[in-house]
């Protein structure tokens, strides 16, 4: 698991955003908090309530000035089908936050939060502050 006090790992990934494919990495948040959420797999019942549950409460991260990220092992194409799928998600529930496609696991390895057993990310989160320092992890 990441060591809070300690920098955080610098990444560039391939992100979900907003419908559209973007990249995004660590330099860009620079000076900023950012909170990274990760969930096992797409089309899951309870990965799509983990997701939804986190926009929910995307605009009170904005308020509290924390950027919120989602992250999983899945590709790009597979997050594009998932999030803008009709059966999994709506209007009001698909993401209006990055969501890193980690299909490389390299975000996730570099953090700790792969496991080697499903090949896929914990269930887990990270809090980075603008310095770049891990506060908490979960």
């Amino acid at each position: 698991m990441p060591n809070v006090g300690k920098k955080a790992p610098k990444w560039t990934a391939t992100v979900y955003d907003n419908g559209e494919r973007s990249t995004l990495n660590s330099a860009d948040l620079k000076g900023k908090w950012y909170l990274i959420y990760w969930w096992p797999f797409n089309f899951t019942g309870i990965c799509n309530s983990e997701v939804k549950g986190f926009q929910r409460l995307h605009s009170q991260f904005e308020e509290a000035g924390i950027s919120l990220i989602g992250a999983s092992c899945n590709t790009i194409h597979s997050h594009m089908q998932w999030f803008d799928s009709s059966d999994h998600f709506d209007d009001e529930t698909r993401p209006k936050h990055p969501v890193i496609a980690d299909n490389s696991h390299r975000i996730t390895r570099k953090f700790k939060f792969f496991s080697k057993e499903i090949s896929c990310a914990f269930r887990s989160t990270v809090l980075v502050d603008p310095d770049g320092v891990v506060q908490a992890f979960s």
